[in-house]
Order: C-alpha cells, then structure tokens, then sequence
C-alpha cells in the first residue's frame, strides 16, 4: 500500500539538511548531504518526497534516516541520530498525541491555533532539536507560575508528543480573549511585571505583542528568553526589564507581531 507522505518542517544547514515528514500515523526525521537534492527542489514538499522515495531503505520502518553520498554510491543509515524530545516534564500535566490535534490556522513556524475534542487551544512546539532548549525555558516559567497559582499568563494546558508520550516536542496553552497594550495601559504593564518579577521571572522580551489586556488583566506569552531568580544577572535583567517596557509598549517597528497568537 502506498505511504501517505507531507513534509512538515525543514531546516537547511549549509552540511545538513533535516526534514519533518508525516508518514501515514507517524512522524519521521530525515537528514541528507546538501547535494543530494536539486537546490530547486529542496524545499518543495512532493518533489522533495519524490527524490527520497528513491532513496535506499525508504519503505522500511525507522524513527530516523540519515542518507550520505559515497564512493560507493547512496547509502542510508536507519536511525543514527533519535527523534528529539523534551528531557524534563516540570509541570503535571495531559500528553496530547500531535497527530489528534487539528490545525485550524498557522500562527508561526513553531505556533499554531489547534482543535483538540472541539476545543481551540493554541499549540507550541520545536520541530528540532535547537529549538528545545527555548521550550524548555519556556515550560519551566510556566511551572514557576503555576506553583504560584498566578493569573500573568495563558493556562498551561499540557504536553504534545509525537508518537511516544516520552517524545514531547511541545505544549498546549489556553486561547485568551484581550487586546495587545496600548501606552494607555502602561500602569497594568508595569504592576504585571513588578508581579512577574517577584516571583522570580524575567520575561526577556516583553514587546507589546508578547502581552495581552484581557479584562483587568496584562499576561504575558513567549517566555523562551527568561531568566530566573537563580541566574547571577536576575537582578540587572530585572531592572533593565523595567526601565524598557514603556519603550517597548511606544514601539511601532511591529517586532514581535506574529498575527496576534493566542488571541480569540
């Protein structure tokens, strides 16, 4: 029975290329010499798929295919490298399988507006290894609001995994409803950050468009560049955080603005 096959994501080094591919129920990772593809076809999903249905040991069942040119030709070895996957699960929490989520709308390369069960939640992932490292960052300011019961930002809703539950490449927030800040809402923004602060948070990057007026409320989103109470710079983040959030909230370069995620 013929595969059903979609490239999903890619990354293009200049002595590697990695791609995501959906194959039927599974996700699968492909790494190939630069070479071995038409610089036209690279990034073209079904001719990219074309090429490497050619490909030694494609049909065979494998988490991950690394294909080399040679002196003796094109070899391919199954599963050299592993499927990337978040090492520490800091937050108690639901494991979604990606492929039972829905997507509704791409809000980014890595953000998207999902269904799970009828229910629109936004879903965040690394589609590689390099970007676990923010998502993790992530992951643990929203543990740290979470043991503080605090309200500064979306519901952390749960994991996402591919395949394995111990394949967690991602998570889901909540939706909010609300409006990104305008100068008139500098106090709201100022005593949220205080908030956050306190609790031991450096948001790293609160452009208006990583925060959200919602009734009373300022909450933040995108925390991959925090910093915690345990990092020796805290402090002279913290106060430089606050001295550039009225700039950030005047900005009208449009930084940031990736079609206002997590807003209903």
């Amino acid at each position: 029975m013929e595969l059903k096959e979609e490239l999903l994501s890619l990354d293009l080094e200049d002595s590697d290329y990695l791609y995501r591919i959906k194959r039927d129920d599974r996700i699968i990772y492909v790494s190939i010499c630069p070479t071995l593809v038409p610089k036209s076809d690279r990034t073209n999903g079904p001719k990219l798929l074309s090429h490497l249905a050619s490909v030694p040991r494609w049909n065979e069942c494998w988490r991950t295919l690394t294909v080399e040119k040679t002196l003796n030709g094109i070899m391919s070895e199954v599963d050299r490298f592993l499927p990337h996957s978040l090492a520490e699960h800091p937050i108690s929490g639901q494991y979604y399988n990606l492929l039972d989520l829905t997507r509704i709308r791409r809000i980014s390369d890595r953000v998207s507006l999902v269904s799970q069960k009828q229910h629109e939640l936004m879903l965040k992932i690394a589609r590689f290894e390099h970007e676990l490292e923010a998502l993790s960052t992530e992951i643990r300011a929203y543990s740290v609001l979470q043991a503080h019961h605090s309200t500064l930002a979306p519901k952390f809703m749960g994991y996402v995994y591919e395949e394995e539950e111990n394949r967690v490449i991602g998570f889901l927030m909540e939706v909010i409803q609300g409006y990104h800040p305008q100068l008139r809402d500098q106090q709201l923004c100022k005593d949220a950050i205080q908030e956050l602060h306190e609790i031991g948070i450096v948001h790293g990057d609160p452009n208006r468009f990583n925060i959200l007026v919602e009734g009373d409320t300022a909450k933040f989103i995108d925390f991959e560049v925090a910093t915690f109470w345990d990092d020796p710079d805290f402090g002279q983040s913290r106060e430089e955080e606050r001295c550039n959030l009225i700039r950030s909230l005047t900005d009208t370069s449009g930084l940031g603005n990736h079609g206002s995620q997590l807003i209903k």
